[in-house]
């Protein structure tokens, strides 16, 4: 942390968080000896069995900085997150209706009472089907029968959205993680998005205002983004949108600070202009 660059991006990293919070769990259940627990309350007992379960959790979360897969399937289901308020909703009316129905069809001595008829909805729209609760009657049968062709039909829209947001990731894996991997080398660095013009003019040996693939890799090594010289032509390749053979400042914001892009060059050049490549 001492001889961290940017020690707020450190404190504000997923990975170092988890860190901290297993040596936070782990120093709590060491304050725990085993007298003391003998000796403890039930509020205790419950507090040091709360520490005993999050610990393993929280042990197991420390390997996700190994997998740098994980940041895909984070991003297909940010992509796919803009349809599903929609279909939540769908979803919330479709278990209200059939919920409510089945209660007025059930006869008290199966379904006593509403809630009962959600669950008995919920597990059924979503094809787990306990089996605790049946309907009994006729016509609680009948809607039941119609509940399941309908929560089938209508689930496989949403399993479909995220199967093609993660199909989508998936095919651009490659550009995606180094894109990501990229991002992340600049704010461990302790360099910002607004940073970056500067930082370009720096490079430019040749006063052209954009980086050609030499001058684009002597800077990557000067920031210590490791990426072999494959990865490197092609994190080139996919920041050089227009194909000039060389990328500007605004091109590079564009696609590792796509948020700060707007903040940076929008009164400028306008939202989708650049001044150059």
């Amino acid at each position: 942390f001492l001889t961290c660059p940017n020690r707020i991006a450190f404190c504000f990293n997923g990975c170092n968080l988890v860190d901290i919070a297993v040596g936070m769990l782990v120093l709590g259940l060491r304050c725990f000896s085993a007298s003391n627990f003998a000796q403890a309350d039930s509020k205790s007992h419950s507090v040091f069995l709360l520490l005993l379960c999050a610990v393993p959790v929280m042990r197991l979360l420390k390997l996700l900085r190994r997998f740098e897969d994980f940041h895909l399937i984070l991003k297909a289901f940010r992509q796919a997150s803009e349809a599903l308020p929609v279909l939540l909703f769908i979803l919330s009316v479709i278990v209200l209706v059939f919920a409510s129905l089945i209660y007025v069809l059930e006869p008290r001595s199966n379904i006593e009472s509403l809630p009962k008829a959600l669950w008995l909805t919920v597990v059924t729209v979503g094809t787990v089907g306990y089996g605790d609760v049946v309907p009994e009657s006729a016509w609680g049968s009948l809607v039941t029968a119609a509940m399941i062709v309908v929560s089938a039909l209508y689930m496989s829209i949403p399993v479909g959205i995220v199967g093609k947001a993660f199909s989508d990731v998936w095919d651009d894996r490659d550009k995606l993680l180094m894109i990501h991997r990229a991002r992340n080398r600049f704010l461990e660095r302790g360099y910002k998005a607004q940073d970056i013009p500067a930082m370009f003019c720096s490079f430019d040996q040749d006063g052209d205002g954009e980086l050609d693939l030499p001058e684009f890799m002597a800077m990557m090594h000067k920031m210590q983004v490791a990426l072999g010289t494959d990865r490197m032509v092609e994190l080139f390749l996919s920041f050089d949108s227009d194909g000039s053979g060389g990328i500007d400042d605004a091109e590079f914001v564009r696609a590792l600070f796509p948020a700060c892009y707007a903040q940076i060059y929008g009164s400028r050049h306008g939202i989708g202009g650049t001044t150059g490549g």
